[in-house]
């Protein structure tokens, strides 16, 4: 019997039934237009940037047209900001409980042209199936999300599946006998301003945009505090927005120990970690440095 289709709901216990039964849930009006049009500008302004100083990345097939931006948190305060949305604790707190982490803060920009995403789970690289996630992702919708500009696919309820999981932990897992196909999934639609909030296990990828505008969204990646982020904040994070940020950020960002995990011998040891001089910074659209703390 086909697993029902979430629909888009304001209701949080809706959206937490949603994530357990389907695996997925769409929450409609999570940004105001202001702060869909602020976060926007700053990733149009930032993906200009990087073309401009020839470190932009590009995937979605061999023309490569879409473009995605890494370690958002040196990219902008309302990047950082976005970090400490409460819907960020309701949905990720349900999911992964009270600690998690911010694993990852990206985002994608899905051209025109671009192919679909291969379908993975965003913990295949654990190698078995577990009977909760370890994992959750939050795709922050900064414009309409359809099946016609490449939404997010997803494959309704195979977070349950324990045999479509990846059995292997490497970094590109072995492919389970009964992996799902695109023919599986469907697409992920909402008005901008929405968020898709995604259990780790279940199969998805990015569609196929086949409009003539782009489509942008933010990613933010979430994880058990016990779990290796996937962007080593105390590497990556500028040190003058380590030193200027709040507590609760940099909490979730890793900058605290947990159940004895994380123990350095001083606070504060007297040696920088922050050793990653190729780090790129907030930019403009030509590619010029702006102040980080902006």
């Amino acid at each position: 019997m086909p697993v029902q289709l979430a629909q888009p709901t304001t209701d949080l216990n809706q959206a937490r039934r949603d994530l357990d039964e389907r695996g997925y849930c769409i929450v409609p009006g999570v940004l105001s237009r202001g702060e869909i049009e602020a976060l926007r500008s700053r990733l149009q302004a930032q993906a200009h940037g990087e073309r401009a100083r020839g470190v932009a990345f590009h995937d979605g097939g061999p023309a490569r047209p879409n473009q995605r931006i890494w370690m958002l948190l040196n990219k902008g305060r309302a990047f950082r900001d976005l970090m400490l949305h409460p819907i960020i604790a309701e949905l990720m707190g349900h999911l992964l409980g009270p600690d998690f982490l911010v694993s990852s803060f990206t985002a994608n920009i899905a051209h025109p042209g671009g192919e679909p995403m291969v379908l993975h789970t965003d913990q295949g690289y654990v190698g078995f199936w577990t009977p909760k996630p370890v994992v959750a992702n939050i795709a922050w919708m900064l414009d309409d999300f359809s099946d016609a500009n490449g939404g997010t696919r997803l494959v309704p309820g195979s977070h349950l599946d324990a045999a479509a999981t990846p059995r292997s932990s490497a970094y590109a897992p072995d492919e389970p006998a009964n992996m799902p196909t695109l023919e599986d999934t469907i697409a992920a639609e909402g008005p901008a301003g929405s968020i898709l909030c995604f259990d780790g296990r279940i199969w998805h990828g990015t569609g196929a945009n086949r409009i003539d505008k782009p489509r942008h969204a933010l990613l933010s990646y979430h994880c058990r505090p016990f779990i290796r982020q996937q962007e080593n904040f105390t590497l990556g994070l500028d040190p003058a927005i380590r030193d200027a940020e709040r507590p609760a950020l940099l909490n979730r960002l890793g900058f605290a120990t947990w159940a004895g995990l994380g123990r350095v011998e001083l606070p504060r040891p007297a040696t920088p970690l922050f050793v990653t001089p190729g780090r790129v910074g907030p930019l403009g659209p030509d590619g010029a440095p702006l102040d980080p703390l902006t």
